[in-house]
């Protein structure tokens, strides 16, 4: 569907009041998700919009009008389409000095999934090479994507234009992380250095998971294995989440479809809140609208 017919649905479930958009129909967890939130202009992030630490709290208030926050086990344990849980991908510092202050005042329980490959500022993920290089004019918004393999390239344009990868310093400290830990919050992983995982085998693909849970396990021994694929499970098949549940190394898995049921009991669809420059509550009005419209249908469901 094109971005056009999407705004377009989205106009008209703002109209409808959310009370009877959700009703009593059984709909899936609902499992919104950020990345960061600044009142700062982030040069390494040009895919999203970034929210103000002011519209964070607005979009918050909203969804706690119609969700009750609960952690992840509980929605897990005990779906109810009246809770809620938030994550947050790629462990950057904002989520310990701006996001996590805002949910221990608010009593929001939440999951921070992170790259043990970049905890540290040990390495920059590769977009966020790609974004400083386009904000730097070294390449076109927009142009070619540069994938995980072809690191290499942006490595060799930032050496040739005098640009300093290693000053960037966007993420989590070990530190910091074991704060968020200590203060209740979960640690979930979102692969080593974050691949586009349709590009790997599924060894490749087993061995990010593996080895980031292992990590996971050393440092933080989480109550609940939670992990998030990165970018999306786009292209992750059967036999890759059959080889999963039997290796036992992970409790649930996420994916970035939306508000959608998956044909993996083990892996759970969250929202992702910004993709595009919509406020929560058109976000919301538009997933629940678009389920039960696909409901109907019965395509609403994500396959592997």
């Amino acid at each position: 569907m094109n971005e056009d017919l999407k705004n377009s649905i989205a106009q008209i479930a703002r109209l409808l009041p959310f009370k009877m958009l959700r009703g009593s129909y059984r709909y899936p967890p609902f499992l919104p998700f950020y990345h960061v939130v600044s009142d700062e202009k982030l040069p390494y992030i040009n895919s999203y919009r970034v929210r103000t630490a002011a519209e964070f709290e607005k979009e918050l208030d909203y969804l706690l009008r119609y969700f009750d926050p609960v952690s992840l086990e509980n929605i897990i344990e005990k779906p109810d389409n009246r809770k809620m849980h938030l994550s947050f991908d790629d462990g950057l510092e904002e989520c310990y000095s701006i996001i996590a202050p805002i949910l221990k005042r608010k009593g929001i329980p939440a999951t921070f999934f992170v790259s043990p490959g970049f905890v540290d500022n040990k390495k920059l993920f590769h977009r966020f090479k790609r974004s400083i290089l386009e904000a730097d004019g070294v390449l076109e918004r927009g142009g070619k994507k540069y994938f995980f393999y072809e690191e290499v390239e942006l490595d060799k344009l930032a050496a040739k234009h005098g640009i300093d990868f290693p000053h960037y310093e966007p993420y989590m400290s070990m530190e910091q992380l074991s704060s968020l830990h200590n203060d209740g919050f979960l640690i979930g992983g979102h692969s080593m250095a974050h691949p586009e995982m349709w590009k790997l085998s599924e060894d490749e693909q087993l061995r990010h998971v593996s080895d980031t849970m292992q990590w996971l396990e050393e440092h933080f021994h989480p109550e609940m294995k939670a992990f998030a694929f990165p970018f999306t499970d786009d292209g992750l098949l059967q036999p890759f989440f059959a080889r999963l549940k039997k290796s036992g190394i992970v409790d649930a898995t996420f994916g970035t479809s939306g508000l959608k049921p998956d044909s993996e009991s083990m892996n759970y669809q969250r929202v992702p809140v910004e993709l595009r420059n919509w406020s929560v509550q058109k976000t919301l009005h538009f997933e629940y609208f678009y389920y039960f419209v696909r409901s109907l249908t019965g395509k609403n469901e994500v396959k592997h």
